[in-house]
């Protein structure tokens, strides 16, 4: 997927800045996972320790609903078991259950027909056996999935059924009425009907007050933040989107987070930030790749062409239209079809391609009547019409406009779309020349502009209100303080004796603490000055070290071979004319020595000084160390490489460390880890580096931590650049190391 570039769009490096805020996050939801797992260990305990087999295979149902996506296999194992244990025992209660967990598991998988056939199943088998709360509970679902599909008519149908068999059992279930609610407000939301989808969110949020359950409440909160958006009280609506987010990361509830992302994207194009919607419609998108959710994939692209429609930025704006309509269709959703048609034929008329504009609107027009969303079939109309205008087809644009008026006033909370609607009808009639008719809708026009008082404007009313109000209040609490302050002044003219005596004896330990607090600064920098002398002479002694070690190696490996080569080629001199002396075999022999020893030198200079890091640069030559090891086939490393793409302004000193920090850790790691897999991960931020390894070996104990000569060669290194290590490496456990340098500039 390509999006279109722009100047304001944010940039790699401005990403970078948030790395370590992913991080954290990332580490969050790891934690949050190990949560879930305990949830479904507990009720695998309970299976263990239950007698009973009807509440096992219950119990089974209930677990099969807590395992992620990743797990469907075993969610399914879990509802086949507990299905083949209520058919043998004749028990069409469990049966219908279990039709109902079917239906649910397809659901979450993204496959609402496949969902509503379970459904269905689950409902004409309660009817069967009267089994009231089943049917209910399957009617209601049948209901979700007619939302998702975009069939709005039988949605409502099934949800005032539901809603109504709900209320009738005694206790009610509140959570069950919540989640029925907040289908309601969902579609009415998808009809346009605004003002209604907030009384039935508010109503779900009445009956979700004590619930514990997370998800349900991040559903409920993402629709009653859409409603606010839609309301145009945008700062409310973000604050909740924000904590719809919180609530997601808790659940861990990735189709959550691509709805609260791209909602905050909309509220944040309500509003007019549109750089800050691009970016949460852009990681709407990227949630919906990684989980094949083309629903979602759909209504982000849309959503964003549509931002860069109105920042007039309109290239490549058909490819993404396009993709929109098909990532609709591959999810066999009617109202987002109908949805990226109305915006696409929207765009293609601001381009005055009437002819394609056209199409797409009726389109989109046919499929909103034809799921029931009358509201939306209207601003179709509307803007046939305005594209009919503009094409000078006076009778065409007066049937689209003169057909969507009564929808409007049949409708409340539409005052603006009927505004605009009108405004349409003066233009025509203007055009006409029939300017009693356009008098006519002149004057509803300015009526409607005169009654529109919009949610923003009411907000601000109300903060005066309040504002008012807490001024008011601060006036009597400052009278309140006044009197209070006459009384203690008499206190303090008693007591100001002893204050002023207080005052001396807190100086002077004030003057005390303080010669003792420039005393201890300048002990630490003292210490920190000798720590560096420390260091700086342990680095010295390394390196005397390290050219030893390769005086030695090329005294033992590369001298010992060239001498055999020379004696070889002295004895070949003597034989050379010589008959049966084997000069062939000892001059095949020296070659071969000879090319040892050019690869000993090679190694040798490789330790030195990578070629591909001179050559190429930090990341080719992290590439080449990576793909090195790869090619042994007896360990696996992953790289995740971020920015390094120019490192040309960085010290020659500092390349060269981040290069021996990955190579000394995967030394290590080759020698003492026993590891299969690795995961090598540096990015550049704004200011600094940071390097993160992790493999899946026996781990390291503490001695090995504290003495080994090449972890502490790795610490110097990093604490002489003034840079942070943390290693983490328990036996049987792994090891992970993440290091942090700040960038050291060539000059």
């Amino acid at each position: 997927m390509i999006f279109p570039q722009t100047k304001k769009i944010p940039t790699t490096s401005s990403f970078f800045k948030y790395s370590k805020s992913l991080l954290l996050l990332l580490a969050f939801l790891v934690v949050r996972v190990g949560f879930a797992q305990s949830k479904i260990d507990s009720i695998s305990q309970q299976i263990e320790r239950e007698n009973s087999s009807s509440e096992i295979a219950h119990l089974q149902l209930k677990r099969a609903l807590l395992f992620n996506l990743k797990e469907r296999e075993k969610a399914s194992n879990d509802i086949d078991e507990a299905f083949e244990y209520f058919s043998n025992n004749g028990d069409k209660k469990g049966e219908v259950d279990c039709y109902i967990s079917y239906g649910n598991l397809h659901f979450q998988h993204r496959e609402p027909i496949k969902a509503a056939h379970f459904d269905s199943l689950a409902i004409k088998l309660a009817d069967e056996i009267s089994y009231k709360k089943g049917k209910a509970v399957a009617i209601g679902n049948l209901a979700r999935e007619f939302i998702n599909t975009g069939n709005f008519i039988n949605a409502e149908t099934h949800l005032q059924q539901a809603i109504v068999d709900e209320e009738s059992f005694k206790p009610q279930d509140r959570e069950r009425l919540a989640e029925l609610y907040n289908r309601f407000s969902i579609l009415h939301a998808r009809r346009g009907d605004h003002l209604k989808s907030l009384s039935f969110i508010e109503k779900a949020m009445e009956y979700s007050k004590g619930i514990n359950d997370n998800l349900l409440l991040s559903r409920i909160y993402i629709n009653y933040a859409n409603s606010l958006s839609r309301l145009s009280r945008f700062d409310e609506a973000v604050k909740i989107h924000f904590k719809v987010i919180r609530l997601c990361e808790q659940t861990q509830d990735t189709i959550g987070l691509q709805k609260a992302y791209n909602n905050l994207g909309i509220a944040f194009r309500n509003g007019g930030e549109f750089d800050k919607a691009i970016a949460y419609y852009r990681k709407s998108f990227e949630l919906g790749k990684k989980s094949n959710d083309y629903k979602t994939m759909g209504l982000s692209v849309v959503n964003m062409a549509t931002v860069y429609s109105e920042k007039q930025e309109f290239d490549g704006m058909d490819t993404l239209y396009s993709q929109g309509i098909q990532y609709f269709e591959k999810a066999s959703d009617l109202g987002g079809i109908a949805f990226a048609n109305h915006n696409y034929g929207n765009f293609l008329v601001i381009k005055k391609d009437y002819a394609e504009a056209d199409k797409h609107l009726q389109k989109a027009y046919e499929l909103r009547k034809q799921i029931g969303a009358d509201l939306m079939a209207a601003s179709s109309l509307s803007v046939l019409g305005k594209s009919a205008i503009e094409q000078k087809k006076w009778k065409k644009a007066e049937e689209y406009l003169l057909a969507a008026e009564p929808i409007y006033q049949g409708k409340n909370h539409n005052d603006r779309n009927l505004k605009e609607l009108y405004g349409y009808l003066k233009e025509l009639y203007i055009q006409e020349a029939n300017f009693e008719k356009a008098l006519n809708y002149q004057t509803q026009e300015l009526e409607l502009e005169k009654t529109l008082f919009t949610e923003n404007e009411k907000i601000n009313s109300l903060k005066t209100e309040a504002a008012y109000e807490m001024e008011k209040q601060d006036m009597e609490m400052a009278l309140e303080r006044e009197k209070q302050e006459l009384a203690r002044q008499r206190i303090l003219l008693i007591g100001g004796g002893i204050v002023l005596v207080l005052i001396l004896i807190s100086f002077t330990l004030w003057l005390r603490r303080r010669q003792l607090k420039e005393r201890h600064q300048a002990q630490i920098i003292n210490l920190d000055q000798q720590h560096r002398l420390d260091l700086s002479k342990s680095l010295k002694n390394s390196e005397q070290q390290e050219r030893k070690k390769i005086a030695h190696k090329l005294h033992d490996e590369a001298g010992s071979m060239l001498s055999i080569a020379i004696l070889n080629l002295k004895q070949l001199q003597a034989d050379v004319f010589k008959t049966e002396r084997n000069a062939a075999q000892k001059l095949e022999t020296t070659q071969k020595l000879l090319v040892d020893i050019s690869d000993s030198v090679r190694n040798i200079s490789h330790t030195l000084m990578p070629v591909a890091l001179d050559k190429y640069g930090l990341k080719a030559a992290i590439h080449d160390l990576v793909n090195a090891v790869n090619t042994s086939q007896k360990l696996k490393v992953e790289e995740v490489l971020e920015g390094l793409d120019d490192t040309s302004s960085w010290s020659e000193d500092f390349n060269l460390t981040i290069y021996r920090i990955v190579q000394e850790v995967m030394n290590n790691i080759i020698k003492h880890a026993q590891a299969t897999n690795v995961l090598l991960q540096v990015v550049e931020l704004e200011d600094s580096v940071t390097i993160y390894i992790e493999d899946n070996g026996k781990g390291m104990d503490e001695t090995a931590t504290k003495n080994g000569m090449g972890l502490k060669m790795l610490k110097s290194n990093i604490e002489y650049l003034n840079g942070t290590i943390e290693i983490n490496g328990k036996a049987n456990t792994g090891t992970f190391i993440l290091a942090e340098l700040p960038i050291e500039k060539a000059n």
